[in-house]
C-alpha cells in the first residue's frame, strides 16, 4: 500500500512539473514597440491553461536580437521575438518581407503573414534548430525629412537619410542632433520610432511610403519544442494568436501607436505630411526586387512575388 501511495504521489510530481513547465521569452526592444505588449499577450494566452508558465525577459536584457536568435538556437533562452532583417541570416528567403512596394495594403501584407508561403518560411528555421511560431507585422517605413516634401522619387534624389539596416556611425538617439546640426536630412523608419525620436522636432516633412515592411519573427528552440504535450503545445498556439492580434492592433488601432494616430499627431505639431506616388516607386524599386529573386533562386519566394503581382 505505501509503494502504491509513493508511486503515485511520483506520478502527481511529474505531472505537476509537466503543467508548471517555464518558459523564457526574451526581446530585445524597448517596451515601447510593438512586441511587448504583444509579449504580455503572449504569456496571458499561454499560461491561461495552466501547463506553461511564461517568463517574459523584455527590452534587451538577455542581449540584442542576433544574440537572442543565437541563444533560442542553443536553447539557453526559450522563445525570441527577432526582425526578419535578423532571421534572413539564417533563411536568406526571409528577405523577403522587406522588399520594397510588395504588399501595397496592410491587409494584403496581414494575410501573407498567416498564409501557407509563410508557413513553409517558417519551417525553414527548423534545420537551425529554430520552430517558427508565427510571424508578425514588423510595422511599415516612412521617410521624414528637413529638405523638402517627398512624393515622388525624384524628391529623394541627394537626401542624405538614416536608413534601417544601412550601417551608419550614429545610433537612433544620435540621429536628432545628426539632423539638427545638418550631418543627415532626415531619418527613414517606423513613424512610431520617429515620434519617440522627437525628429518631427529638426525634419518637417513626412511621407508615409512603407517602402518596406519588416516582420516579427516569434522562434522557440526546437528540441524543446518537441518535448512538450499536446497541451502544452496548444497553449503556445494560443499564445502565439494572441501575440499576432495584439501585435497588429498596436500598428492600426491603438489610439496611441496607431499608424495613422502618430501620422495625426505628427501633422498636429506643424510636420508636413505628402501622400507619396507609390506606383512610381514601386516602378524604380522593381530592380531591387528582381535582383533579390535571382539571387535567392527560391520557388517560396517565387510563388510569394507572383500572389503580390510581380511577375
Amino acid at each position: 500500500m505505501k509503494k502504491s501511495v509513493a508511486a503515485l504521489a511520483l506520478l502527481f510530481a511529474a505531472t505537476a512539473a509537466v503543467a508548471q513547465t517555464e518558459l523564457k521569452f526574451a526581446d530585445a526592444l524597448p517596451k515601447t514597440f510593438a512586441y511587448f505588449p504583444a509579449m504580455e499577450a503572449f504569456k496571458a494566452a499561454a499560461d491561461k491553461g495552466g501547463k506553461v508558465k511564461i517568463e517574459l525577459f523584455p527590452a534587451g536584457v538577455l542581449g540584442d536580437q542576433k544574440a537572442l536568435m543565437e541563444a533560442t538556437k542553443v536553447g539557453s533562452v526559450d522563445i525570441s521575438v527577432v526582425a526578419s532583417q535578423v532571421s534572413q541570416q539564417l533563411v536568406p528567403e526571409h528577405g523577403i518581407f522587406g522588399l520594397p512596394f510588395v504588399w501595397l495594403k496592410l491587409d494584403d501584407y496581414v494575410n501573407f503573414l498567416q498564409g501557407p508561403i509563410a508557413g513553409e518560411l517558417g519551417k525553414k528555421m527548423e534545420p537551425h534548430g529554430l520552430k517558427v511560431l508565427t510571424f508578425a507585422n514588423g510595422g511599415g517605413l516612412a521617410v521624414m525629412n528637413s529638405k523638402r516634401p517627398v512624393r515622388t522619387p525624384d524628391d529623394m534624389k541627394g537626401l542624405k537619410l538614416r536608413v534601417m539596416g544601412i550601417p551608419v556611425p550614429m545610433g537612433t538617439t544620435e540621429v536628432y542632433s545628426a539632423i539638427q546640426q545638418g550631418q543627415i536630412d532626415g531619418n527613414a523608419t517606423g513613424p512610431q520610432l520617429l515620434w519617440a525620436l522627437k525628429n518631427h522636432e529638426v525634419a518637417k516633412y513626412l511621407s508615409f511610403t512603407n517602402h518596406g515592411r519588416a516582420a516579427a519573427v516569434v522562434v522557440m528552440n526546437l528540441k524543446k519544442w518537441n518535448a512538450l504535450s499536446a497541451d502544452q503545445k496548444r497553449a503556445l498556439d494560443e499564445g502565439s494568436k494572441a501575440f499576432f492580434k495584439a501585435d497588429l492592433d498596436y500598428f492600426t488601432t491603438n489610439p496611441n501607436t496607431a499608424d495613422d494616430k502618430v501620422v495625426g499627431f505628427m501633422a498636429n505639431s506643424g510636420v508636413v505630411v505628402t501622400e507619396p506616388d507609390i506606383a512610381a516607386f514601386r516602378k524604380v524599386t522593381l530592380p531591387v526586387v528582381q535582383a533579390f529573386k535571382n539571387r535567392v533562386k527560391s520557388p517560396l519566394v517565387d510563388r510569394a512575388l507572383k500572389e503580390a503581382g510581380i511577375p
